[in-house]
């Protein structure tokens, strides 16, 4: 059981509690999250206006494994303020006790929650920092912690371009079965360049507690007034696709994403909703 935990950790990269943002097809990555859905993955680039602004998606990821998250943002002055909540669900899982034994398998669910307050802030004309503060809480089995993290970012944006910068699940520890478990820190830092008629980004991201490097490269093609395309190259491991669409009706946006993860996993699926009222 606690083999198969440790797989579902360090493999799935996904946007869970105990592991920092990776670009496996969701709807956005460091250096190109906008509107409300960045604050899950850049404090520094989420917007808001004088209207609510709300995000909700649904993730789909290999084995039995999903998620849910919703955010939502408003201007308070000249500060950007949002508050969202991200539960994991890692689907059923297997106990098998120590062999030899009499007692029967069980299966069980575990999963993650964490809650986010976030703001960001205009420090230079051209430049914002954004923080996120967020209780996280791991539920495994008979076991389970909670702890406090944040995120941080800053990001710089000039004409056609945008670099980024940012820290994220630096904080304290879960013990889990006795065991302390570290978040899953990371440093990241992310480009974008805006051409005439499309746009590339591109994430490289330094997992503390494994020394491994993620990267990513992306492009996103306009091909209708209301529709724009996008491409991913992603290495997590080893390289994979990924892609997706835009919609924008009015103040509706739909994303879609998807990705063909490494190693026989199978498709991770991704679709949310924005809009404001």
């Amino acid at each position: 059981m606690l083999c198969l935990l440790f797989f579902l950790l360090n493999s799935s990269g996904v946007n869970s509690l105990l592991l920092p943002v990776s670009p496996l097809g969701l709807t956005a990555g460091f250096s190109n999250a906008e509107r409300t859905e960045a604050i899950f993955y850049n404090p520094s680039q989420f917007q808001a206006g004088d209207k609510y602004q709300i995000w909700c998606s649904y993730n789909k990821f290999y084995l039995d494994m999903h998620s849910v998250s919703m955010a939502l943002s408003k201007n308070l002055g000249p500060v950007c303020v949002g508050v969202g909540f991200v539960n994991f669900d890692y689907g059923e899982i297997e106990w098998r006790p120590d062999y030899p034994t009499e007692d029967p398998l069980i299966d069980y669910t575990a999963n993650d929650f964490s809650l986010i307050l976030g703001a960001n802030v205009n420090v230079t004309e051209q430049g914002k920092i954004g923080m996120n503060l967020k209780y996280i809480s791991e539920n495994i089995m008979v076991y389970s912690d909670y702890a406090l993290a944040f995120d941080l970012a800053f990001s710089y944006r000039a004409e056609r371009s945008r670099i980024s910068l940012g820290v994220t699940n630096f904080g304290s520890k879960l013990t889990i079965r006795n065991d302390e478990i570290s978040l899953p820190a990371r440093l990241s830092t992310g480009l974008n360049y805006q051409f005439s008629r499309f746009g590339i980004g591109g994430d490289a991201h330094y997992l503390v507690n494994t020394g491994d490097f993620e990267t990513s490269v992306s492009i996103k093609v306009p091909v209708h007034r209301l529709m724009a395309l996008n491409l991913a190259a992603n290495y997590r491991q080893r390289i994979y696709p990924a892609f997706g669409c835009d919609i924008a009706i009015g103040n509706i946006a739909f994303k879609y994403a998807g990705s063909i993860y490494p190693m026989n996993l199978g498709m991770i699926n991704t679709v949310g909703i924005g809009f404001e009222f």
